[in-house]
């Protein structure tokens, strides 16, 4: 029965291999040595088949251009005397036979060789043929045969004493092979014994160590590891005992923490490299509202159920649960769900040893943490421009002021109002104006510096807030901010536009030394700047020209506070009609002041209201008007109702909601006649607070309507997060809706939206038959303007005689 090599002994293993070492060492230096000779002895050739053909040439040139054939035909049998040409054949220029020696002329040449010697072929003979020329002239051809077989025979003999030779080296080699392993593996027998007696536990084995070589010192290094090996099994043996107590403690462990991770909000999986579950807590199961995930299980079992519950567009990042596990924690990813969720994902790989790299996935519902974020970043940023509103600019500066007060620094606040600005916007319109609200948002913070903060106050207001600035530092700040919004260009279809800015600049503690008094220096010395020409700047100063722009105002802060006193603020009415059948639904009331020094003048809002919002004296107007707009409802019918505009300063005032149950509840008026009629942009400045107030408004009964709707930035948005009754279209988009087709688009849209949000649609600014007619077939509810009468303090009365439909 044969063996296997695996059976052989180490000996016989090595002797085998040293002789197939020396076979093939041998085997390679016999065919090298082979070629060597091969190439040689062509060359050798190649030299005695040049010289043949010069000594023919030579020979035979001249008696060949003589004709002299007896002569040609001795010099051939002459030159065939060796024993290396086997033939010889001339032929002259016309392949006539002429001479030939060693070949019948009558034979057939055989075919000319073109290349070197072929020792392999069975042919001897190399055939080969070359021109005899006498100058330039060719006078014939020789065909000659060169015999091979010398070359043959000298390759032969070489072989033969080569493998003589190999064969006599193999023997001695294999003797001396077999001594040396002998020598070695005699001493490793012993070693493999030994080895045997450890691996069946019996670590007292000791192997004799008689030499200092390389086996010796094996010897010597197995004799300590198996006396190493025994230390180590009793250690192991001593310490099994402490292995059971401390698996028992790892068990506690492993339940307490399960315990823990359980009552985590956290939805946890623990995965292992071929994304098998190895640990799932029930918060998981509950944010994506799945069954409890038991350990073993796929996690492609259970992502597709996660992608279809989240958007396309985080389809992937759900995905990569089930791509294998990375060394690097990953980023975390917001995904958002379709009912409207924010859940945060992320993974913290965990090394399993020899089972591969594991990872441990986290999802956490932030929608509410987000909300609430949200919530707390609009009560302090205006949405249009995500700047500080006026909320945040308050905080900021009372912070700001506390810390100049500390370490006795410098506060310096820039209020800047857009010049011009009303123009662009009822030029170019609504949208055009956010652009340039926008920009110019955009270009005061490109101008600030670190620890600068630029915020926005409402309509086309802004202030820059500067700490910790040097006294001579807010005059060459305001001067770059001027310059740089009047280097601002719009272009429209039809023109490009401009506006300027008007700033004025106080500053702590030399104008002021609180945030109320800083804001009102700050606003004297913006009103000073725009009425010395506007685009410019100018700071605040107690001086005698202030004086008068502060007697100017406070002389009409005075006027409006006499005029209140003294009853001289009247209502006038403007009647409020329903679309399909033109009949009134409703009047909005406008405060009108009578003139202290003509009774028969009637000022309109624009001259007094900007000086009582200047003032906070609007609040005291605003209670005027709602208090009068109640009387009016006491006194007529019940079908009659009112609309009523509320400022943005009221809508900041917390009493107002319990001032207007009062004098409903006292006067004993349905709070659903009255409508309270709001601006989008107060609305929007602090869109939060607003929906507060609309709320407490809406719990008294009475309706809310959003004024002035399509003027801010993002109007449907806050449609939807502001919960009113009714929307009235700025009259911006009526006044050219017949030859503007974008305003007709702008126009639908909003009332396509209001109706699906379940609000109805008031036009104002309604002027003619032809608008009236556009509105109606854009589905507007109710319509308003001149074309239905001028306002006056007796449309109410009048329209009120004659029947009208109740709202």
């Amino acid at each position: 029965m044969r063996m296997s090599w695996s059976g052989w002994s180490l000996r016989s293993k090595l002797i085998a291999a040293c002789v197939l070492i020396q076979l093939a060492a041998g085997a390679l230096l016999v065919i090298a040595s082979t070629r060597t000779l091969e190439h040689t002895l062509i060359n050798q050739s190649r030299s005695e088949i040049r010289q043949v053909i010069a000594l023919l040439d030579q020979a035979i040139a001249a008696p060949l251009a003589q004709r002299d054939y007896a002569t040609l035909q001795q010099t051939l049998d002459l030159i065939r005397t060796d024993e290396s040409i086997n033939y010889l054949v001339l032929r002259d220029h016309r392949d006539k036979v002429v001479a030939a020696s060693g070949w019948d002329a009558t034979r057939e040449l055989p075919q000319r060789d073109p290349g070197d010697v072929d020792l392999e072929r069975a042919d001897t003979t190399l055939h080969l043929d070359f021109p005899v020329k006498l100058g330039t002239q060719t006078l014939g051809q020789v065909d000659f045969g060169l015999s091979t077989a010398g070359l043959r025979q000298a390759r032969a003999d070489f072989l033969q004493r080569s493998l003589g030779i190999g064969l006599a080296a193999l023997l001695v080699s294999m003797a001396v092979l077999a001594v040396i392993a002998f020598a070695i593996t005699r001493h490793l027998a012993r070693l493999a014994a030994a080895s045997g007696r450890v691996a069946q536990g019996h670590f007292d084995v000791h192997v004799p160590v008689s030499t200092n070589d390389e086996i010796g010192r094996l010897g010597a290094a197995f004799n300590k590891m198996a006396s190493a090996l025994k230390q180590r099994v009793q250690a192991l043996e001593a310490s099994e005992t402490q292995q059971r107590l401390h698996l028992e403690v790892a068990r506690d462990e492993q339940s307490r923490l399960t315990a823990l991770l359980g009552s985590m909000h956290s939805g946890i999986v623990f995965a292992d490299a071929d994304a098998h579950v190895l640990y799932a807590n029930s918060s998981f199961a509950h944010i994506w509202s799945v069954p409890e995930l038991a350990p073993g299980r796929h996690l492609s079992e259970i992502v597709p159920v996660l992608v279809r519950q989240v958007q396309p567009v985080d389809a992937m990042h759900v995905e990569a649960m089930l791509q294998p596990c990375t060394s690097e924690s990953a980023q975390s990813r917001e995904l958002r769900t379709l009912d409207g969720r924010i859940i945060v994902q992320r993974m913290q790989p965990v090394a399993q040893g020899t089972a591969g790299q594991g990872c441990i996935w986290f999802h956490d519902d932030v929608t509410l943490e987000r909300q609430t974020q949200q919530r707390a970043h609009l009560a302090l940023h205006d949405p249009l421009t995500s700047l500080f509103n006026r909320r945040g600019l308050y905080e900021a500066l009372q912070a700001s002021i506390a810390k100049a007060a500390a370490g006795q620094t410098h506060v310096a606040l820039l209020f800047i109002d857009l010049d011009d600005f009303k123009l662009a916007n009822d030029v170019a319109g609504h949208r055009t104006g956010d652009e340039i609200l926008v920009a110019v948002a955009r270009t005061l913070t490109g101008q600030m510096r670190k620890g600068e903060l630029v915020a926005r106050l409402g309509g086309d207001e802004f202030a820059v807030l500067c700490p910790g600035i040097e006294a001579d530092e807010p005059g060459l700040i305001a001067a770059r901010l001027v310059d740089a919004v009047a280097a601002l260009r719009f272009e429209t279809p039809t023109q490009a536009l401009s506006v300027g800015c008007s700033i004025g600049v106080a500053t702590y503690p030399r104008d002021a030394l609180n945030e109320d008094d800083l804001v009102a220096c700050a606003d004297a010395a913006m009103y000073e700047a725009k009425q010395s020409g506007k685009n410019g700047w100018a700071g605040y100063r107690s001086d005698t020209l202030r004086s008068q722009l502060d007697s100017a105002r406070m002389n009409w802060n005075a006027r409006i506070h006499r005029a209140i006193q003294d009853q001289r603020l009247v209502l006038h009415f403007q009647s409020i009609h329903r679309a399909s059948d033109l009949t009134v639904s409703h009047h909005e009331a406008l405060v009108r002041m009578v003139d202290e020094n003509d009774s028969t003048r009637v000022l309109p809002p624009v001259e007094f209201v900007l000086h009582a919002e200047r003032s906070g004296k609007i609040r005291q107007i605003d209670r005027w008007v709602f208090e009068a707009c109640v009387g009016q409802l006491a006194a007529t019918a019940a079908s009659v109702c009112i609309a009523v505009n509320l400022s943005a300063r009221s809508l900041e005032d917390p009493g107002f909601p319990r001032f207007l149950r009062e004098i409903l509840s006292q006067r004993d008026v349905d709070p659903g006649r009255l409508h309270i009629e709001l601006t989008e942009t107060s609305a929007i400045s602090d869109p939060m607070a607003a929906q507060r107030f609309i709320g407490e408004l809406r719990s008294l009964g009475c309706a809310v309507h959003l004024d002035d709707f399509g003027s801010g930035f993002s109007s449907f948005a806050q449609l939807k997060l502001l919960d009113v009754d009714a929307i009235k279209i700025d009259g911006a988009f009526i006044r050219n809706l017949q030859s503007d087709s974008t305003n007709r688009l702008f126009v639908a849209s909003m009332i396509n939206i209001a109706h699906s949000l379940k609000k109805v649609v008031i036009a104002e600014h309604v002027e003619d038959v032809a608008t009236l007619d556009l509105l109606r077939g854009l589905g507007v509810d109710f319509v308003q303007g001149f074309h239905f009468g001028l306002p006056g303090p007796d449309a109410l009365d009048a329209d009120a005689s004659r029947p009208v439909e109740n709202d």
